[in-house]
């Protein structure tokens, strides 16, 4: 009797321990298989995604010599567009991906990207496919311990995660990272008519930028936006929960993995742990399945029914 006793004191201790540190022990695989560069200095374009998708989907190669004719930009420009489907994960080794045809197609959701819903989705994706590094790390691990860089201490930390890769690369990285969510400005050098267009994610709330004083001397300093994110649909925060990896098959989630966990809405989206609360409750209102508890200490969300991550897509788009 007291050794079943033991047991399952020592059961629930592993338990809590797994629900309290798994952010961490989910972080190991983040760093296999880092990729840098690719992008040709250019930031992902607001209808390049669009474009790229149907000219993909006409069957046309980005190698062909008609490629740059097709898609009306610059030879680099076509490889930057190959990238840059490859890592929002709308393109693969099989061609386009389902994600890809349910927002790009004519019949999609949102073809020409014009609901801010479709923005934050396609943030999510860039972190998920893991195809550019910078975004992967950016979010699943700096912004664990800090919520604003400067370019160097940005570019120092990947440096350190990617000791191989030269550091005026990761430079190149950081720089189309800024571009792709900051607006550009008037005094900014512009080099061709594509680079007038402001980045994919300029429109979301998610990095901003400021002007500070270090050591007597101002410098720009770049800062995450942790808010409770009032502009994020509820569905497409809890299709980014449903389609984790670490979440899946789970009928329990964590408030501290949904905050800090590999790929959760509240490192990805910067949410504060008041958002957090206040998009469970849009979800508990509409959902009767889901309900979120309080079990030994640790705040729970518990799906009775794990609800379809494409049905609450659709009913978003709806």
């Amino acid at each position: 009797m007291a050794f079943r006793l033991k047991k399952i004191v020592y059961l629930a201790y592993f338990r809590n321990f797994v629900a309290k540190y798994s952010y961490f022990l989910n972080m190991s695989d983040i760093n296999i298989n880092l990729s840098f560069s690719g992008h040709e200095t250019f930031a992902c374009k607001h209808f390049w995604l669009k474009k790229g998708y149907e000219y993909v989907k006409s069957q046309q190669k980005f190698t062909s010599a008609e490629a740059v004719v097709a898609l009306g930009v610059g030879k680099n420009m076509v490889s930057s567009i190959q990238f840059w489907l490859k890592a929002f994960g709308l393109v693969n080794e099989n061609g386009l991906t389902e994600i890809a045809h349910y927002i790009l197609d004519d019949a999609g959701k949102d073809p020409y990207m014009e609901d801010i819903g479709t923005l934050f989705l396609l943030h999510y994706q860039i972190i998920k496919t893991q195809k550019a590094s910078i975004y992967t790390l950016l979010f699943n691990e700096y912004l664990k311990d800090r919520f604003d860089f400067n370019k160097d201490r940005l570019v120092t930390f990947l440096s350190k995660k990617a000791p191989k890769v030269v550091r005026s690369s990761i430079e190149r990285d950081v720089d189309v990272l800024i571009r792709n969510y900051l607006k550009p400005r008037k005094t900014d050098k512009i080099e061709s008519i594509e680079e007038a267009f402001s980045g994919v994610f300029s429109d979301l709330p998610i990095i901003e930028k400021e002007q500070a004083i270090r050591d007597g001397k101002k410098e720009e300093v770049f800062r995450f936006m942790v808010s409770e994110k009032k502009e994020l649909p509820w569905q497409i925060f809890l299709y980014t929960i449903l389609d984790n990896e670490l979440f899946k098959g789970s009928n329990s989630i964590s408030l501290r993995d949904l905050r800090y966990g590999k790929d959760s809405p509240g490192l990805i989206f910067g949410i504060n742990k008041e958002g957090l609360y206040a998009k469970i409750a849009e979800i508990q209102a509409k959902n009767p399945h889901i309900i979120f508890t309080e079990t030994a200490g640790n705040t729970v969300l518990q799906f009775k029914e794990i609800p379809n991550k494409k049905t609450i897509l659709d009913e978003y788009y709806q």
